[in-house]
């Protein structure tokens, strides 16, 4: 359709993190390692030709506050022109995938034409706002398997990519509310555990102390019959920060005993190159 622009973001899953906030949403974020997931969310922009219309959202899914909040902010810069948004996102919401920063980032690309780094940052101030993300949208910036060795915003951001997986096997069973969990469990032992993995970046590593972490914390115990099935089959399994999901490798058939997983192919590549 002439005029509309489509915009797709990766999804992102969180292995273990630990959260820090500074002074504002440029100082706070997480350390940890995260992974970036094909086809995230999808936007399409169709700007109106008349400058007397309004700007419209439509979610394919529940209303998201991160993309109003972030919409809101880019306000301000008189960046929003008139015309329909429509986002799609490719995951449930709320289940640890990044969705909201996912939707966000291609909200925010579809209707700007400011630089991807400006948008990631005003994305990351909304998730701040809105309690719903402290890294996804630096590991869906980058892509591939991003370890965040500062906690701040995607242009401040200091990483280390690594090249250590192709697909993934994910199971989704239900939300878990960031905030809340947040308030609840412990995630200090993150920072340690992206040392450790650092010494030695390896698949089996990557799991062995995602999977710690997630026991550390005490928020495993949501999925720890599902973990334990897929390691006794062979394979290697951990929880998704934060939802109610598992991510394997080679543990297709285990995981089936308990749901409806699927195939996902890690994004490499993200929305700017390494180093850009």
């Amino acid at each position: 359709m002439k005029g509309m622009k489509v915009v797709e973001v990766p999804a992102s899953i969180t292995c273990f993190f630990t959260p820090e906030r500074g002074g504002d949403a440029c100082k706070t974020g997480s350390y940890g390692v995260g992974i970036a997931l094909k086809s995230g969310a999808r936007a399409e922009f169709k700007p109106s030709d008349s400058p007397s219309d309004s700007f419209r959202i439509e979610f394919e899914c529940c209303a998201v506050e991160t993309v109003e909040a972030s919409i809101e902010i880019l306000r301000s810069t008189g960046c929003v022109k008139p015309g329909t948004l429509k986002l799609k996102p490719n995951y449930p919401v709320g289940c640890g995938f990044g969705m909201s920063a996912a939707l966000t980032l291609s909200a925010l690309l579809s209707i700007s034409d400011l630089p991807v780094l400006k948008v990631a940052d005003i994305a990351h101030r909304a998730e701040i706002e809105s309690s719903t993300g402290l890294g996804d949208v630096v590991t869906q910036l980058y892509g591939g398997v991003v370890c965040r060795l500062n906690a701040a915003c995607p242009s401040r951001a200091i990483i280390k990519k690594l090249n250590l997986l192709d697909e993934l096997e994910v199971l989704i069973l239900g939300r878990l509310d960031t905030e809340e969990a947040l308030k609840e469990y412990d995630f200090s032992s993150g920072v340690r555990h992206l040392k450790e993995f650092l010494r030695k970046p390896t698949v089996e590593n990557l799991f062995h102390h995602s999977k710690a972490f997630a026991e550390e914390s005490g928020v495993i115990e949501e999925v720890k019959d599902i973990i334990e099935a897929v390691e006794s089959a062979g394979g290697l399994a951990s929880m998704v920060m934060l939802g109610k999901a598992v991510f394997a490798v080679n543990g297709f058939s285990a995981l089936k005993e308990f749901g409806e997983p699927l195939r996902v192919k890690v994004d490499k590549r993200g929305l700017i190159l390494t180093g850009t």
